[in-house]
């Protein structure tokens, strides 16, 4: 597959036409909801021939049981690991597991291994509280890490990717002593455990979404560690690129130093968020797939713009009275973060495509690389 950058003065026949393609069949692969319409700067992902073979690699995914069929079913035959989110931590930590027969069934025909995600997920988003009351609690952490092995027997899964963000930082010995307790009791009964990782640069780093997280110590703990390298944009922060890859490369030479990169996987999202403009301290963004940040770009008639330190695509719509900036995720960001992957010898990389599928995206990693089955 190729990316193909639209031109003032494009449609959707006269590319098809200048490729030897299907107009229908470029309107399918890249979403587009109305092909009469293109916008300069839009990136389509065009079905040609490959140049060479995929990559053979590790592919994780982190899907919820409410995501899309048609995700699953273009998904889940190209990955090795399936994180199987929606576990909640009820009083004194005790998991309450999704109700998720039908992932573990479609993990099981597909050979991939199903993982259980847990986290400090409340509502609203992630709690520091939640992750306190239960990391103070030596007892309760002990209980969990004991019972755990036969919850994941029980449900089919092979093992837990531990997901604890915002952490206090004053909290980040008891997380590795926790991490350390899971990974004894889950060793010992023949499974996997992955820890998720936000992005830090230093060991001096002090953000409240890194400050809780040892890289050193729960990298040498886990089987597998992600880098969620993303996120930098989002609901609660001033509008930039989701994922900056020059800050994402940063991430990645500092965990590199930590972390055997064979063991590391690259995390990749596929959203945009909107800000009002001007914006002002306080303001919330809105997080939207970025199938639809190109739509919204399309309909407004918005050139995108390709920030090239970022690898990342924006654009500016609206009136006067209420203008809106948007950044997102397209073809050619998740490209780069592949080629970074790549070059930094990681083994793999793991999708969060928040359980909507972004057809373009997705279909040029699956053209590009293959995740290795591990069973």
């Amino acid at each position: 597959m190729e990316i193909y950058i639209v031109r003032p003065g494009d449609s959707l026949p006269s590319i098809a036409r200048s490729h030897g393609l299907k107009a229908e069949n470029i309107r399918r692969l890249n979403q587009l909801s109305d092909p009469r319409r293109l916008t300069p700067g839009l990136s389509l992902v065009l079905d040609t021939q490959p140049e060479r073979a995929p990559k053979s690699m590790e592919l994780c995914a982190a899907l919820s049981p409410r995501a899309e069929k048609s995700l699953l079913e273009e998904l889940l035959p190209g990955l090795s690991w399936l994180c199987i989110q929606a576990c909640s931590l009820g009083s004194q930590g005790k998991p309450i597991l999704p109700e998720a027969e039908n992932l573990l069934r479609l993990a099981a025909e597909n050979s991939v291994l199903p993982l259980l995600s847990l986290t400090n997920m409340a509502q609203g988003g992630y709690s520091a509280l939640l992750a306190h009351q239960l990391l103070r609690d030596a007892e309760a952490c002990r209980s969990l890490a004991e019972q755990l092995p036969e919850l994941l027997e029980a449900g089919g899964y092979r093992g837990a990717e531990l997901n604890f963000q915002y952490l206090f930082a004053f909290d980040r010995d008891n997380y590795s002593r926790f991490a350390g307790m899971l990974a004894r009791t889950l060793h010992a009964a023949g499974h996997y455990l992955f820890v998720s990782l936000a992005p830090k640069t230093s060991a001096t780093e002090e953000s409240p979404l890194c400050a809780g997280q040892d890289y050193r110590a729960l990298g040498l703990l886990a089987d597998r560690v992600i880098l969620l390298c993303h996120d930098w944009g989002g609901r609660f922060t001033a509008p930039q690129a989701i994922s900056p890859a020059d800050r994402t490369a940063e991430v990645i030479r500092y965990a590199a130093g930590l972390i055997s990169p064979g063991k590391t996987l690259l995390s990749l999202s596929s959203c945009g968020c909107s800000w009002n403009l001007p914006w002002r301290q306080g303001d919330e963004g809105r997080l939207l797939p970025s199938s639809l940040a190109a739509d919204m770009a399309v309909a407004a008639g918005a050139e995108i713009k390709f920030d090239r330190s970022a690898q990342a695509p924006f654009f500016t719509c609206g009136t006067e009275a209420q203008r809106r900036i948007v950044w997102y995720e397209d073809a050619r960001s998740l490209s780069a973060r592949l080629s970074l992957a790549g070059e930094a010898g990681l083994a793999g990389l793991s999708l969060r495509p928040r359980d909507r599928q972004y057809r373009p995206g997705l279909g040029l990693l699956l053209s590009r690389c293959a995740g290795e089955k591990l069973i």
